[in-house]
């Protein structure tokens, strides 16, 4: 009777059995980490020798390079925190001096004003006897 594992599971398995320990063996050696830390280290160097080239090649043919737009991408950002910081200081500035012409034109509004010499009573609203400008009751007299 035939096994219950497909053909392709049971071909994997016998090869993952010869396979994996010789790998993994690799895997953990210091050979491996040199041979990535070396891949690594080329790949960056090919990539900065192309970024090279094709800087040259656009700059010959009178176009600008990645690193020519970005330049000038933070270029343009400086220039518009710049203005934003100005238009910020310029608005203070108009909003003190508005608030301040408000203030002087209240002033001028309002009227001088006397003071009373004498104390004011402690009863009613404002300090006003309601009944300080009635007359006598003729009865109560």
């Amino acid at each position: 009777m035939a096994s219950s594992s497909p053909l392709w599971k049971r071909v994997f398995d016998a090869l993952d059995e010869r396979v994996s320990p010789a790998i993994n063996e690799m895997a953990q050696s210091e050979d491996a980490a040199t041979l990535v830390a070396l891949g690594r280290r080329g790949r960056s160097e090919f990539d900065r020798r192309m970024e090279q080239a094709s800087r040259r090649t656009l700059h010959l043919l009178n176009l600008p390079a990645g690193s020519d737009v970005n330049r000038l991408l933070e270029h343009i950002a400086r220039l518009e925190r710049e203005v934003r910081d100005l238009r910020n200081a310029l608005t203070d500035r108009e909003n003190a001096e508005y608030l301040a012409s408000l203030a002087a034109r209240h002033e001028a509004d309002r009227p001088a004003t006397k003071r009373r010499s004498t104390p004011r009573s402690k009863g009613g609203a404002g300090g006003h006897d309601a009944n300080a400008n009635r007359p006598a009751r003729a009865d109560t007299a």
